[in-house]
């Protein structure tokens, strides 16, 4: 066999692409909610709470957190909707139990960046994760229930009560499964804009449309909509008017407006991820040829987060990706000579925060093998030619990217520290939009 020398940085690279190209997509197999399908149950009754009903002064501009809870629930009965006790007046609705979410940790991962997005100019902070004790938070099991999904149920999800002015940040909603990230983040999003007083509005391009409209990517828009009854677009005079008509005339509501006025501004996430290198160790010995892991472990404080990430091989990049919180190995076989090599790991978090990784390892030489018995003039880089059955160097296969363009690798397992932010750390002033402020969303 010829074996024709090449660098470990073309060998990486080119097998890292066949790896993308030769990744396949997975259909969804999740029932989609058809066009003018309830999102919001519509036999529900949900209690009407809040300013204006059972609270006299609004509680405006207080930064919350949604907690996306994918791991399923039993639902106690009994005390309230509190989500700190999996508590929800609706649990007979649900046979008492909301099951695990069914899609992986990468589906996880994009639906909660995909409700960032949507909730990215206000102070609601997104986590997959129960928040640490003490910090207000509003749940929304994301799952299946007992009772059946979206298809035996008839709508996409359910909020026990509207709570004008979300006079108590402690409810738990219901997002069932449905086909999309960007559809079950706009169950989600509704769901949990009822507990903060939010009502349906007759605009299907916003996250407040009680059907599903035909817009791929629903917003909270800023414009006065009409308030409206069920999904047959009936008029409704609104049950929070005392919210709604600081920005509009009763029975209109802005749901951009009032979810700014309700959260204030966004929290910044002036945290830096972590990344450590755990194989190799600083300064261990690689045989030759190389048959050995790199092992990496990116994590955050804002959990699931999705990392861009450069893996470097003596400063030459050889693996770009998106990753989010884990623990990743990458099998290493064949490519790299004899002596001293570095392999460095740069990361940037969802907002931008950089953090890196660097561990300087060796490559032994091996005089029972023609390409491994020296070491290279200038002590580093070069190939051993070394080949596996393909004929080729190679990174051994690695996690696989997530389907879509800019997806993660998923695969569990990084620790998980307490989280380095508080909310009650950070009040941020009311403020208004500017008029160009959020063209994007239109």
């Amino acid at each position: 066999m010829l074996m024709i020398p090449t660098s470990p940085v073309s060998v990486l690279v080119a097998y890292f692409a066949v790896a993308l190209a030769s990744a396949p997509a997975q259909a969804d197999p999740r029932p989609a909610l058809p066009l003018g399908a309830p999102i919001t149950d519509p036999n529900a009754q949900p209690q009407v709470i809040g300013v204006g009903h059972t609270e006299p002064l609004p509680s405006l501009n207080t930064p919350t957190i949604l907690f996306l809870n994918f791991d399923g629930a039993k639902l106690n009965s009994g005390c309230g909707n509190d989500p700190r006790n999996d508590c929800s007046l609706l649990a007979g609705l649900f046979d008492g139990e909301i099951l695990p979410f069914s899609g992986s940790d990468a589906d996880r991962a994009a639906i909660v960046q995909s409700v960032r997005e949507d909730v990215a100019d206000f102070g609601v902070v997104v986590l997959g994760e129960r928040p640490p004790e003490g910090q207000p938070y509003a749940m929304v099991l994301v799952g299946d229930s007992a009772a059946g999904g979206t298809s035996q149920l008839g709508f996409g999800g359910i909020a026990p009560t509207i709570d004008c002015g979300n006079s108590n940040p402690y409810i738990t909603s219901f997002a069932l499964e449905v086909g999309g990230i960007n559809s079950e983040a706009t169950v989600i999003n509704q769901e949990a804009a009822h507990t903060w007083g939010l009502e349906h509005v007759n605009d299907p391009s916003d996250n407040l449309h009680p059907s599903a409209g035909g817009f791929s990517d629903p917003k909270y828009n800023d414009t006065c909509n009409k308030i409206v009854a069920n999904t047959d677009l009936d008029p409704a005079n609104g049950q929070c008017n005392s919210i709604h008509t600081m920005f509009c005339d009763a029975g209109f509501q802005n749901s951009y407006q009032e979810m700014l006025a309700l959260f204030g501004a966004p929290i910044p996430d002036d945290v830096a991820p972590t990344v450590t290198i755990d194989s190799p160790a600083e300064g261990e010995t690689w045989g030759c040829p190389v048959d050995a892991p790199l092992t990496m472990t990116l994590d955050d404080d804002r959990r699931p987060q999705n990392f861009e990430t450069t893996i470097f091989l003596d400063d030459a990049p050889v693996i770009s990706g998106l990753y989010i919180n884990t623990t990743l190995s990458f099998p290493v076989q064949g490519g790299i000579a004899p002596g001293s090599h570095s392999w460095r790991v740069e990361i940037t978090d969802e907002s931008g925060n950089p953090a890196s990784a660097e561990v300087q390892f060796q490559v032994a030489t091996n005089p029972d093998d023609p390409m491994c018995a020296s070491v290279p003039p200038g002590g580093t880089d070069g190939s051993t030619g070394a080949t596996t059955s393909q004929g080729t160097d190679t990174v051994g296969e690695g996690p696989q990217p997530f389907g879509d363009p800019g997806g993660c690798a998923c695969r569990s397992g990084a620790p998980r520290p307490g989280a380095a932010w508080a909310l009650g750390l950070v009040v941020p002033a009311l403020r208004r939009r500017r008029a160009t402020a959020r063209a994007r969303r239109g």
